[in-house]
């Protein structure tokens, strides 16, 4: 206390005295507070360090996690907690000294016990400073995390499993379509023979019987072909490269110039980015939507199609438009499904893996896709693909 700053009268005084000792007395209360609050705390192992890492003090949440009594670790340095491999690279002193150095060191890695067991610690290390900004020690706050990094290892493990797995089960899919391909031919060149050659003195009946196996032979011949694609773009990614998405919409829409003519179908593309990617891939996500769009045309309209592009957030948002028939908006998911149809195979031909294929590819690129639609209105899909220049 200034003794210039005192009052003369010794009553003034007393009352100055009186407030500074309660004031001590409520900061002492306070640090006693806080020191049984640290000393208290089970979850966390809270220590002080000093600044050669030291040991200096032992809440009850070190005891429980390390498991050492308080007198049987004070004075040790922390280094008893790393693994023999972490302190022979020096772990410990690399932490102190990003501590010392930039004020705090974080790190989570497996610690030790006591009894030798292993437990994932989550580590903060933080400097202490004096009022002339000297180091003179350490807070060391310490979290077991064993049981997090435990679920965390298995769902790794599971992902790693899983991922193996399926690409054992594509590598089978595309063995088992490939080897079926040889046979159908067959099946195929006999069934087209025996019509061209008898179909006509055939009963009526063995003649249906024989046009329908042709029939079941010819969408065979498709679905196998769509999952030598679907495994195809299921299996290893080969490199992306730049890809002008008009130059593949002219490709796509010269490849169906024939279609488009005979349903007068009115095809209006805007300017469309050049996004990285696959070319084939790309080439076949909008040769699906593009060739649904035509086909599931509603018979009493003339079949209008539109692509524009949009961005947004760092992204591509490519939308593609039609007046066909639509669909129910609650399959705006379903549709997406392997092998789900929602249109009879009668009135429209195909396999069902379409838009799961066109799902896979905007995965592969790191996009998503969705679709809306009404019956009778039409329906709309819309892509999104990461666009690295993109304002």
């Amino acid at each position: 206390m200034d003794t210039k700053s005192l009052p003369d009268d010794p009553a003034s005084y007393e009352r100055l005295r009186l407030l500074a000792k309660q004031k001590d007395a409520a900061l002492l209360r306070s640090e006693e507070r806080y020191h049984k609050m640290v000393e208290e705390v089970e979850d966390y192992a809270i220590l002080l360090l000093d600044k050669d890492g030291r040991i200096m003090n032992w809440n009850k949440g070190a005891e429980k996690i390390k498991g050492y009594k308080e007198a049987e670790i004070i004075g040790r340095n922390f280094r008893i907690f790393y693994r023999p491999e972490d302190q022979q690279r020096q772990l410990p002193e690399k932490l102190i000294q990003q501590a010392r150095t930039t004020g705090k060191a974080i790190h989570e890695g497996w610690r030790v016990r006591k009894d030798g067991t292993t437990f994932w610690g989550s580590v903060v290390l933080t400097a202490l400073h004096d009022d002339h900004n000297n180091v003179i020690g350490f807070s060391k706050v310490t979290r077991d995390l064993t049981e997090r990094k435990v679920a965390e290892d298995k769902i790794q493990q599971y992902a790693q499993e899983l991922e193996i797995q399926n690409r054992e089960l594509q590598q089978f899919a595309y063995a088992a379509a490939h080897d079926m391909k040889e046979p159908l031919r067959k099946v195929q060149f006999y069934t087209s023979a025996l019509l061209e050659r008898i179909g006509t003195s055939l009963p009526p009946k063995e003649k249906s019987y024989l046009e329908r196996t042709a029939d079941a032979a010819h969408r065979m011949q498709g679905l196998i072909e769509d999952l030598l694609t679907y495994t195809r773009i299921s299996g290893e990614v080969p490199p992306f490269e730049q890809v002008p998405l008009n130059k593949i919409v002219e490709d796509v829409l010269s490849h169906y110039q024939d279609t488009i003519e005979a349903l007068h179908a009115n095809i209006e593309t805007g300017p469309l980015p050049v996004v990285t990617g696959i070319t084939f891939q790309l080439r076949q996500l909008l040769d699906n939507l593009i060739g649904n769009a035509l086909k599931y045309h509603h018979k009493e309209k003339t079949p209008h199609i539109t692509l524009q592009s949009t961005t947004g957030n760092g992204k591509y948002i490519i939308t593609i438009h039609d007046n066909g028939i639509g669909f129910e908006p609650q399959n705006s998911e379903k549709i997406f499904e392997i092998f789900e149809r929602l249109h009879g195979r009668d009135s429209y031909p195909g396999t069902g893996i379409g838009l799961a294929l066109c799902q896979r590819i905007v995965q592969n690129h790191h996009g998503t896709i969705s679709a809306t639609g009404q019956v009778g209105e039409g329906a709309t899909f819309t892509i999104t693909l990461p666009a690295t220049d993109a304002e």
